[in-house]
């Protein structure tokens, strides 16, 4: 999208000067012919021999440009998701292990990008060659005719048949490279397409099929009836099979079973999302628009109401019910705009939960009588949860008086006595299926789930009675965000550009040459420099000894013989190739190399230290062009410009100088000639630099819709949004080419300026000459250096624009490396403290009123406001107030409580995603506010915390598809297979790895694990650190210290943020099992809203409004008559 792209507008733009230089290159040949005879089949020799070997290069640059290309796409992929996915990796401890291996792919791009490069120089020296070399070897063969008319005229039409084809043999590169990239797209473009294998049931019985409907016996009450249906993602692998069920028309029919029993498949493969299928799909009616909610909720980059009205209509008060169903009239509310608000790429600004509730409201305002729903309550409390889902499903729910079709897979199985129908599957088929009344009577899955039949309404808390926290009503402004989950104002794209910026971006910032020869190494900054004037030096000089050699052959006696000259001619054109090749490796591939690696390493230290409030202020498609579009403009535009500029510069200077050679009055219109080019540069540069800005400016929109729609292609296809989809994208396309084609307009305006100022030039020149009587060599010399003088200057001030505007990536990449705050406090006394390596080996938590709150950049003036009126100061609310807890060594302790209540945020503390406030605010004296193992936590390295607590987020990261397991599992490779493997014996996942030919080495995507499985896999990278840690601070035989050895006393803190709330009960009980198996020396805290999951734990902590309101044993709590504990208990059914 964005790399091919860029290089097929590079390679394709000389087509038309292919051909023209052909007939340019011609008709100088016949030119030659009539000058010089037979002799100019010289030159003409050396351009076939040097289009030989440009013929042999080219078939190396397609492969070359592919694999840079490979590399490319594969390191952004990866910086993408790590962009997406910073907080899981923070909380993983993986930042520091991930960015390296980003700056290794890094590494691996810019070799793969040198060998291409290296082509390129070698096809640039074949295009110099002929017009360096020609002009010795055809005055070589014709000595007897030479003097200086002949000589000056010959190299002039020497000139004029190497130039264009010298342009042409460096263009064929780019023009095959571009050629590559166009074939990689056409490759893409001609994938299979997609097949709808679902039939409409007219056509179905118009096919011959009414046989088999008629044998399966289907109820004209049914939306789907599907039959010895396969699904799979794989051609040779069905993930269900042997599927014959039917989906009940105005009903609501709930998929349930097992993680990775293939729930999520059987939802796509109701949309016809699924690419290998075999047997039956027909549906009652051919459903154009499905209410579609990912089980990873699919949220664009734009407001609030953009998401939930999509491309339909807007309806006020379809609109009104909606969010008053998802219940989100609150979050609403607390925004000071409200629904419009910007909550950036994939959501970013919301919590899960409201992702969730969003993505639902969505397809409940979709005018459509099919709804399919893939786990849409796994981020939301109990409470939330069954409010919600009276509203929407219940008896009087939305949907029930809508009449709709309800597919619904959950894990939440105390809602199956309200399904009409339910569908249970296990391992890949339908273990069993019909009303909840004929299952629970019988053995078979949904009765060794013991769901008991309650009275509807009975189950959870009613709309009449409040629930075990009041709803939020009459609270204070200071209480209303309690958890930092939307960021007003968080990624506004029509923000007003600053002063200074504006000026920056008018005048350009000196500064950024100092940052890009730093980067490269001074030394080689030097050699670039000294290169180039060699080349200068080179390429006109020999002009001047031409003169030499035409007063000698025109002398009675010459000092020397016309082999001598000819020699020395041809030596100084060799150094000029030799200087010309210096000149490119030096900043072709030395620099590249060198200023690439660095500049990303110092952008990848910055994005790895930033807070999380940076996240949630920046679009990710802001982010993602830094290391995409700046890096590949860093890569290829800026040093092609640096040489550009350097070459046609020097090259200048000495045309210049040989032109003095004519008539030394010339110099007196030098003055002018700086002047004018100076006012020409001055008006192009300034408009050019800010248009090449807005060019890339408007470019990233276009890459985060590309990159919106790729995520949520299913969710477009189901709600029926693909052609306004594309009309959208068409529309930026448009807006993303405005900038580049006024580059373009004013490109050749200044062609045009520039050659009128030769043009003057020239006619002063000639006049001189002819008046002033000069040496008729001298004057053929200027006259010669004048026919390449305009394009040189043209050159300077097209290449310097180029260098100016293709650096302006560098002071992007430096202006976010000096803004962008890093969450580290580094100096003694703060962060100072790098713990031993056993640390922590007791466990031990302690907190003494403590209290936090997030850092909100962005809050409104109206927002400020309101907090000065309520609390007196200009501050976002308290996540935390006045925490005070112990938590002993080898404790499990649970934190429980609604949404917003400061759970996520309680383990956020601990990670220091959070910081406290200062002492003086907290109240606890000198004495620190919190303790790990009696080491203060504001003291301690950042890094290190996060690599010793060992943490597993809601949200489990994978590296970008095409990654290995073991890579997945161990990033920092630091283990043996032998331990993966027992690892993913731990956690029920070697049997699914070993079905891989390739085995742990077999490449792993998001698609192909299920929610839960990702969420086993995260656990069992938890287990593998643990063992890791246990292997590097004993001197126990590794062989031993696999999970569940005797050998695991030693002590350790384990974070657990909902980690099992995309999991059935049986395999949260494994989960359960796990933890208590390899982590029974640790000390365990672990946030849930799956209270089965924490009734054996020593305490649980219960937290409303950011304090701890409650602390004591869960099955005392949950008996005790009156406790916070026990009415959350009663409100989940649990």
């Amino acid at each position: 999208m964005s790399t091919d792209m860029e290089r097929i507008r590079m390679g394709l733009r000389s087509v038309h000067e292919a051909w023209a230089s052909v007939i340019q290159a011609g008709l100088a040949a016949w030119m030659l012919y009539r000058q010089l005879g037979v002799v100019f089949v010289a030159p003409v020799g050396v351009v076939v021999v040097c289009f030989v070997g440009l013929g042999i290069l080219i078939k190396f640059t397609g492969d070359s440009q592919r694999s840079w290309m490979s590399e490319v796409q594969k390191r952004v992929g990866l910086t993408a998701t790590v962009i997406g996915s910073m907080k899981s990796l923070k909380i993983s401890g993986l930042a520091g292990p991930v960015s390296e291996y980003v700056q290794q792919l890094r590494v691996n791009e810019l070799a793969a990008g040198a060998r291409y490069r290296r082509i390129m120089i070698i096809a640039a020296i074949f295009g110099f060659v002929p017009q360096l070399i020609s002009p010795p070897l055809t005055f070589a063969f014709a000595q007897h005719t030479l003097n200086a008319s002949t000589m000056f005229t010959s190299l002039s039409f020497l000139t004029l048949l190497t130039q264009p084809l010298s342009q042409l043999f460096q263009s064929i590169p780019e023009i095959v490279s571009g050629l590559a990239c166009l074939g990689r797209i056409q490759a893409f473009l001609e994938l299979k397409p997609r097949q709808d294998y679902r039939e409409h049931l007219v056509d179905a019985q118009n096919c011959g099929i009414e046989k088999t409907l008629n044998h399966a016996n289907p109820q004209p009450t049914d939306y789907f009836v599907i039959r010895d249906a396969n699904f799979g993602w794989k051609a040779d692998k069905f993930v269900l099979s042997k599927i014959n069920t039917q989906i009940p028309a105005s009903s609501l029919t709930m998929v349930i079973g097992p993680v990775g029993s293939g729930k999520s498949t059987f939802c796509k493969a109701l949309l016809g999302e699924i690419p290998f299928s075999q047997g039956s799909v027909v549906t009652k009616t051919s459903p154009r628009h499905v209410g579609f909610c990912e089980q990873t909720a699919f949220l664009w980059s734009g407001t609030i109401r953009e998401n939930i009205i999509g491309f339909t209509s807007f309806d006020r008060e379809r609109y009104d019910q909606v969010i008053e169903a998802t219940s989100l009239r609150f979050d609403l509310d607390t925004l000071s705009q409200g629904d419009q608000t910007n909550i950036g790429s994939d959501g970013v600004a919301l919590s899960g939960g409201q992702k969730q509730r969003v993505s639902l409201a969505r397809a409940l305002y979709l005018p459509s009588d099919l709804l399919v729903l893939d786990d849409v309550f796994s981020g939301l409390d109990a409470d939330t949860e069954g409010k919600i889902f009276r509203q929407v499903f219940g008896p009087d729910g939305l949907l029930r008086r809508r009449g709709s079709t309800v597919v619904l897979c959950t894990h939440s199985v105390r809602h199956l006595p309200t399904a009409d129908y339910i569908i249970a599957l296990e391992n890949g088929s339908v273990a069993e299926q019909g009303t909840f009344v004929d299952l629970s009577t019988r053995a078979g899955y949904v009765q060794r789930l013991g769901v008991g039949l309650k009275q509807e309404g009975n189950d959870t808390t009613t709309d009449d009675e409040p629930g075990p926290f009041p709803e939020h009503k009459g609270h204070t402004g200071a209480d209303k965000q309690l958890e930092h989950s939307i960021i007003v104002d968080s990624t506004e794209s029509s923000t007003p550009i600053a002063p200074e910026v504006a000026a920056v971006r008018q005048v350009g910032d000196a500064t950024v040459y100092k940052v890009y020869f730093k980067s490269m190494g001074w030394f080689v900054a030097a050699c670039s420099l000294f290169f180039a004037a060699l080349w200068g030096l080179f390429t006109n000089y020999p002009t001047i000894w031409l003169t030499y050699w035409s007063d000698a052959t025109e002398s009675v006696h010459p000092a020397h013989s016309n082999s001598y000259y000819a020699g020395i001619y041809a030596l100084l054109q060799i150094c000029a190739i030799l200087a010309l090749l210096l000149l490119g490796i030096t900043l072709l591939i030395v620099s590249v190399k060198k200023a690439g690696a660095n500049l990303h390493r110092q952008a990848l230290h910055t994005l790895i230290r930033a807070p999380l409030s940076f996240f949630t202020n920046t679009d990710t498609g802001v982010i993602t062009n830094l290391f995409s579009q700046d890096l590949n403009l860093i890569d290829t535009e800026l040093p092609e410009a640096t040489l550009n500029t350097l070459f046609c510069l020097f090259q200048s200077i000495g045309q210049a100088v040989v032109m003095l050679t004519s008539s030394a009055y010339l110099a007196i219109s030098y003055p002018i000639l700086g002047a004018v080019l100076y006012l020409v540069q001055k008006f192009y540069l300034r408009t050019s630099r800010q248009l090449r800005l807005l060019d890339l400016e408007a470019k990233s929109p276009l890459y985060t819709h590309f990159l919106d729609t790729l995520k949520g292609i299913a969710t477009l296809r189901a709600f029926g949004f693909i052609s306004d989809d594309i009309f959208k994208n068409a529309s930026l396309v448009d807006s993303s080419q405005r900038a580049a084609y006024l580059l373009l307009m004013i490109q050749e305006w200044l062609n045009l300026v520039l050659n009128l100022v030769v043009m003057v030039i020239a006619a002063v020149l000639t006049t001189l000459a002819v008046r002033l009587h000069s040496n008729s060599a001298f004057a053929g010399a200027s006259l010669y250096s004048l026919m390449t003088f305009g394009e040189s200057l043209s050159g300077i001030v097209i290449f310097y624009t180029r260098l100016e505007t293709s650096i302006g990536a560098i002071a992007r990449l430096k202006i976010f490396n000096e803004t962008v705050t890093p969450e580290d406090h580094d100096g003694p006394g703060k962060e100072d403290i790098v713990p031993d390596i056993k640390w922590p080996d007791r466990g031990l938590v302690t907190l003494r009123g403590v209290s936090a709150r997030y850092k909100s950049t962005s809050v409104s003036e109206s927002d400020s406001e309101i907090d000065s009126v309520v609390s007196g100061i200009t501050t976002p609310p308290l996540a935390l107030k006045n925490l005070t807890l112990t938590i002993h060594p080898g404790e499990k302790v649970a934190i429980c409580g609604r949404t917003g209540s400061g759970k996520s945020s309680f383990l956020a503390l601990l990670l220091k995603l959070l910081d406290p406030l200062p002492s003086s605010n907290n109240n606890n004296g000198p004495e620190p506010p919190i303790l790990i193992d009696n080491i203060p936590l504001h003291r301690i390295h950042r890094a290190t915390l996060r690599q010793r607590l060992i943490a597993v987020p809601q949200d489990p990261v994978l590296l970008p598809d095409g990654s290995s397991f073991r890579a997945n599992l161990d990033p920092t490779n630091t283990a043996t297979p032998a331990e993966c493997q027992r690892v993913l014996e731990a956690v029920r996942l070697w049997e699914f790895v070993q079905e891989r030919a390739e085995g742990l080495d077999a490449p792993v995507s998001v698609g192909s694990l299920s929610a839960g499985q990702r969420q086993l896999f995260s656990l069992g990278r938890a287990v593998l650190r643990a063992m890791i840690r246990l292997r590097s601070t004993t001197s126990f035989p590794r062989e031993k210290s696999g999970p569940g050895s005797d050998n695991q006393d030693q002590g350790g803190i384990l974070l657990l943020d909902e980690v099992s709330s995309s999991v059935d009960r049986e395999t949260e009980q494994v989960m359960q099992e796990i933890i208590r198996a390899e982590f029974r020396h640790y000390t365990v805290i672990a946030v849930s809203h799956r209270l089965e999951m924490v009734m054996d734990f020593d305490r649980v902590v219960v937290m409303d409004r950011g304090e701890v309101v409650e602390v004591g044993n869960p099955v005392l709590l949950k008996g005790e008559a009156g406790s916070r504990f026990g009415e959350l208990v009663a409100a989940a059914g649990a």
